[in-house]
């Protein structure tokens, strides 16, 4: 139940070994539907399960984010790559075997099957597989991927606590997940789309 200012409730969840009850409880919200921050590696993020009754249109409606900013989609590390992409490079499939999970954003060419809000203008996709616990397993509770993007209005700086986030973020998600500080350095954004890879972003990991 959301707060007199309209802040959502925090659930604190230990990110070294998060309480499988109180996953349970976040990941129970992200399937009914509902909007939730929560700690990544890098930054704090905010995300729905992509689904196909998902209201994707909602994060970027919360973040105030351009509707031609596609979300990047957090992945199980059991996944397979093909299931969201196509015509995926061999260097792209040794990038995923190496560094997942961890600080790595890989751009696929999306599988035409995906939702829109997650594909940019040129048809690709961003997807991750995170080393944090805490979204690991709301993952694995969920059942799904997430699409996440930084818990923060667009234009304004990643969030790295709870205590940092944005109210008018605040008052429109379900659930807030604090999971302690994080690094703040983004994940390394690679392009896949070539015959080589190509560094969109430098961040966390070092390539």
């Amino acid at each position: 139940m959301k707060d007199d200012s309209g802040h959502a409730p925090i659930l604190t969840i230990d990110p070294a070994a998060p309480q499988p009850g109180l996953l349970k409880v976040a990941a129970q919200a992200l399937k009914a539907g509902r909007m939730l921050v929560f700690p990544t590696d890098t930054v704090y993020g905010v995300g729905l399960l992509a689904i196909e009754t998902a209201n994707l249109d909602s994060i970027f409606v919360a973040k105030r984010r351009p509707a031609d900013k596609p979300i990047p989609l957090l992945i199980a590390p059991s996944a397979c790559l093909d299931d969201y992409a196509v015509d995926i490079a061999d260097y792209a499939r040794d990038l995923a075997a190496r560094h997942w999970p961890g600080a790595i954003t890989l751009v696929l060419r999306a599988k035409p099957t995906l939702p829109r809000q997650l594909c940019a203008l040129d048809g690709s996709v961003a997807l991750r597989v995170p080393q944090s616990r805490i979204a690991l397993g709301l993952i694995s509770q969920a059942g799904a991927p997430i699409a996440t993007s930084s818990a923060n209005i667009s234009g304004t700086a990643p969030t790295t606590t709870v205590a940092l986030l944005d109210n008018r973020l605040a008052t429109q998600v379900a659930l807030i997940i604090d999971g302690g500080v994080l690094s703040g350095q983004p994940s390394t954004l690679v392009s896949c789309l070539g015959p080589e890879p190509i560094v969109l972003r430098p961040g966390a990991l070092a390539l």
